[in-house]
């Protein structure tokens, strides 16, 4: 307890009440259903860090006395998000007796004047003003879209946006059919033409090979920037910046420029190209995906191409591009140009502040450099487009399944250019789960929830629109971060925390009308912990969860049988925080665990356990007739588990890319940094040896896994429909 909390002893209900108002729960329950109460002192953290500091009794009065004023002395309440088929009630104040008429002005520019309706509320005195609050009815089956909400009175005009979302988001062709996909990592595919890690190139491959093979998707890891200059982070859930792609994923030898490179400068492609994809020297077994090495050798090579004219139409495309992007791309390009000159942050003096004068002035000073990530950004989002269109020509109804990650690095570009977006004096974690019983700090800072409601849920939407550039679906990570999050001070441990509540209604509803927008599915990871509303909360407004088998048990700790699932998932036998199927049957997690020392239990209990699920789940596989005996082999295994999400109700299902080819080695081990080569595992098959792409198409288990995946999932088609060799 510090001398604040000391002072403001005996205000604990107060405090609490300001907490609820604001949507910081004051109380919450662990994994063991275990109720816990928040501390004061983390509840005043809290507060400050939303804007409201309480040092003194009375900034609790004055504390509730401005939420008041905010909501009356605002003529137009920012943040609006309505349903389509319900409109909503529009409160509107004006000094008491005033004269007031109040319209929509749809995206189309059509002019609906709304009624008022006689609902009366008590007028109040702020200061020497009376104000009176009218209200006003937004009829039902809006337009979608984000329309001007006006208010015309004599003292003048005042507007805001309003947001009238889909009630559910349309599932297309999924309303009557079932589909699977192919998940993989993308930086972990390589090619004989990728400089040392997987690309768009890559991904179009992969779009072509499995959409002949029938799948409709390819879920891949977010392809958010990272930093623009090494080192980079592994992680591609940590990235600067989710409004931008990565850079790694171009392959230059594709960006037309590259053919008019002469000779001298196609030999320097040429040597930079070779110090990207050389790991001859490493043993197979102990190759990893090299990011660093791959950025420097590539960023060599698009240095020259940068440099090169382009045709007038292509600069008229790239120029319209940049003007498309707006003032959001200009920032971008700067801090990474910034980045190259002072690594990573917390930067100095005016250098933090992106208005400051010393900005800019380097805004002016770099101006070559900040064309240069411009066009970096222009190419990525030229071969992602080039990608899904391979997709969908290959035959694939959905194409692309990007993923949109929780968060962004608190030193990196989001952070940076929209300061006040987040909260940098909070970590986004999670409480103590039966995965972690301290809990985690991923040391990533919020959004603000009061920052977007006041600016019409921009910095979401920007987000999730940049998430939706060129892809058919989105998977978003922890999708209840939509709705909560656990907030954590500076300095506190993870476990004294606690959840900070979003306007669920209006996250969601810009999710969903981004997502009309561009046509897209949407697919929710909502495993662990999930308050009881959430799962039913998401069917009804047309979000997939995730249903993962080993996770997937009864409350008598059974597995739950195919037609126990839900329709509205995405099945799959793991994820990319579990091993592959074969690692895990093999226990190659418990063992990697157990030398890190970072499992609960002894390595033969754990063993034990696993054995124990591993046999529980042959014996249903068998009585369900996916396999032919109960002592299957590994492979009859695999195939007969994908065979038990395929026969599952869920409208998705989704095969992991390292289950097809037999691959052993977790892409991530949670709770692990550099321990463990998180991230950096190439694709191999079952004796480590690395595969390219190229062969992929001709791989027996990759054939016939996907053979597997169209019998259970399209039963009755024949095999003509599918190109296999």
């Amino acid at each position: 307890m510090n001398e604040t909390t000391h002072y403001l002893e005996g205000y604990f209900p107060q405090v609490q009440e300001l907490a609820r108002r604001l949507g910081v729960d004051t109380d919450w329950w662990d994994f063991a259903g275990k109720y816990h109460q928040v501390t004061q002192l983390t509840l005043m953290k809290v507060l400050d860090a939303l804007g409201f500091s309480l040092q003194e009794p009375g900034d609790i009065d004055r504390a509730f006395t401005r939420l008041e004023e905010e909501y009356w002395l605002a003529t137009l309440q920012p943040g609006w998000v309505v349903r389509q088929s319900t409109g909503a009630e529009i409160p509107v104040h004006v000094p008491d007796g005033t004269d007031l008429e109040v319209l929509v002005e749809t995206e189309a520019g059509e002019t609906i004047t709304l009624q008022q309706i006689d609902k009366w509320v008590s007028p109040r005195d702020f200061a020497d003003k009376r104000i009176g609050e009218a209200t006003f009815f937004l009829p039902p089956e809006m337009p979608l879209g984000y329309h001007r909400l006006k208010a015309k009175t004599v003292e003048g005009e005042f507007d805001t946006e309003i947001a009238v979302v889909p009630d559910r988001l349309s599932l297309g062709y999924l309303e009557n059919q079932r589909s699977w996909g192919m998940m993989t990592q993308l930086y972990s595919l390589t090619s004989r033409g990728s400089w040392g890690m997987g690309d768009f190139s890559d991904l179009s491959s992969l779009g072509r090979i499995f959409g002949k093979f029938g799948a409709d998707f390819i879920l891949t890891n977010p392809l958010h920037a990272g930093e623009p200059s090494l080192p980079i982070t592994p992680s591609p859930y940590l990235p600067v910046s989710r409004r931008f792609l990565n850079p790694l994923y171009i392959r230059p030898n594709d960006i037309p420029e590259f053919n008019v490179l002469d000779s001298e400068g196609t030999a320097k492609v040429k040597v930079a190209f070779a110090q990207a994809a050389n790991d001859l020297f490493f043993p197979d077994r102990e190759k990893q995906i090299d990011r660093d090495r791959s950025w420097k050798a590539k960023r060599e090579a698009l240095e020259l191409i940068f440099k090169l004219p382009r045709s007038r139409s292509r600069e008229l495309i790239f120029q319209e591009f940049k003007k498309n992007r707006g003032q959001s791309l200009e920032d971008f390009a700067l801090w990474c140009a910034i980045y190259d000159k002072l690594g990573s942050g917390p930067w100095p003096g005016e250098l933090a502040d992106i208005d400051s004068p010393e900005v800019a002035k380097l805004r002016e000073e770099l101006k070559v450099e900040i064309e240069f990530y411009c066009w970096l950004q222009w190419v990525s989002s030229t071969q992602l487009h080039e990608a899904q269109q391979t997709a969908l020509l290959a035959g694939m109804k959905i194409g692309i399944m990007n993923d949109l990650a929780v968060g962004v690095h608190k030193y990196g570009a989001d952070a940076w250019s929209l300061p006040r977006a987040y909260v940098t004096s909070m970590s986004v974690g999670a409480p103590p789960d039966m995965y972690n019983q301290l809990g985690q700090d991923w040391s990533q800072p919020p959004l603000n929830p009061r920052f977007m409601r006041h600016h019409n849920w921009e910095p979401l939407r920007s987000i999730i629109r940049a998430a939706l550039d060129d892809c058919g679906a989105l998977r978003i990570d922890h999708l209840m971060g939509l709705l909560r999050l656990w907030w954590i001070p500076q300095g506190a441990k993870p476990n004294e925390g606690t959840y900070v509540r979003y306007n669920h209604e209006a996250t969601v509803g810009i999710l969903l009308l981004e997502a009309s927008r561009a046509g897209a599915l949407v697919v929710g990871e909502d495993l662990g912990t999930v308050e009881d509303w959430v799962r039913d909360y998401m069917e009804e407004r047309g979000i997939f969860g995730t249903s993962v088998l080993w996770f997937e048990k009864n409350p008598d700790n059974s597995f739950r049988l195919p037609d126990q699932y839900r329709e509205m998932c995405m099945a799959a036998v793991n994820t990319h925080d579990l091993p592959p199927t074969l690692g895990y049957l093999r226990a190659q997690h418990l063992i990697v665990q157990d030398r890190l020392e970072i499992l609960p239990t002894s390595l033969e209990e754990a063993k034990r356990g696993l054995a124990e699920d591993i046999g529980e789940v042959v014996g249903v596989l068998y009585s369900l007739g996916f396999i032919d005996n109960e002592d299957p082999t590994e492979w009859e295994l695999i195939l007969g588990l994908h065979r038990f999400i395929g026969t599952s109700p869920a409208k998705l299902a989704v095969v992991s890319l390292v289950d097809a080819v037999g691959d052993m080695r977790m892409q991530n081990q949670p709770g692990t940094n550099n321990e463990y080569p998180n991230w950096r595992i190439p694709l191999a098959d079952s004796l480590g040896h690395p595969l390219k792409v190229e062969e992929l198409e001709y791989y027996v288990g990759v054939t016939e896994i996907c053979q597997c995946m169209n019998e259970t999932i399209h039963p009755g088609a024949s095999e003509e429909e599918y190109a296999f060799e």
